[in-house]
């Protein structure tokens, strides 16, 4: 007991000063997966809305009606290559192996999708798959098409060996053009809720977390985000990873 009695006395002094005992390293955050293969159509891609006299003629853009604003593709706003970034801020120790592969493809059907999934999974042999799918199916008038793609492509996800983290659908903006049906939205995001609960899945709330935001977020097309709008995206998608993949 009398040679502990320096330590102790030592100790007792740092507290007395302010100060306090001496801790470890800071450890280190890091992802227990790194390759994410991020699947869909436009809103993985990068598509806004933007006037047409500030866009020139060229690839990447299709005329809208009304014919002042036309769509853009922007692939440094899409949410995967903002998500990128914010995922290899935070864990610089794996910056050179993480990596987030674009998979978006503008005006898609979910059922076309499955040949274009299987390709890109053997291209990049990813760890997690990050779906967002399925709005594009909705003028047909109901929900049963979509549910029965996602299903399928989610077989194709984990046959591969990858986890899947399904996304619901982004709140929309009344009146634009392209707003679909908010009925059948309301109605897909339940069926796909209920599915990542029944199939195990990681589920990306995109929905409910963002449509406070909706009026600010999403471009004058009403279904389209703002380049703000896809960094809100990659922002919520970056706090489910963090949760569900960063090590303990």
């Amino acid at each position: 007991m009398r040679k502990a009695f320096p330590v102790l006395a030592c100790c007792a002094l740092l507290v007395a000063c302010g100060g306090s005992p001496p801790t470890g390293p800071t450890k280190t955050p890091t992802l227990l997966r790194t390759r994410f293969l991020a699947f869909g159509d436009s809103m993985t891609s990068g598509e806004v809305t933007a006037p047409v006299g500030l866009i020139p003629e060229g690839p990447g853009t299709a005329v809208l009606h009304p014919p002042n604003v036309r769509m853009v593709l922007v692939p440094a706003a899409s949410y995967p290559t903002q998500l990128l970034s914010m995922l290899q801020a935070r864990y610089a120790s794996q910056a050179a192996t993480l990596s987030v592969a674009n998979a978006g493809k503008p005006g898609e059907y979910s059922f076309q999708a499955a040949p274009r999934l299987a390709e890109a999974l053997a291209a990049t042999n990813p760890e997690v798959v990050l779906l967002l799918h399925g709005v594009n199916d909705l003028p047909f008038g109901n929900t049963d098409l979509p549910m029965s793609s996602l299903l399928d492509l989610t077989i194709y996800v984990k046959r591969a060996g990858a986890t899947v983290f399904l996304a619901t659908l982004m709140p929309t903006r009344p009146g634009g053009r392209n707003t679909p049906n908010p009925a059948l939205v309301d109605e897909l995001n339940t069926r796909i809720k209920a599915m990542a609960a029944l199939e195990g899945l990681v589920l990306v709330n995109l929905y409910d977390t963002l449509l406070p935001e909706a009026n600010t977020i999403i471009g004058v097309d009403g279904l389209h985000p703002t380049e703000v709008g896809y960094k809100r995206i990659a922002d919520v998608f970056f706090a489910s990873i963090q949760a569900n993949l960063e090590v303990k």
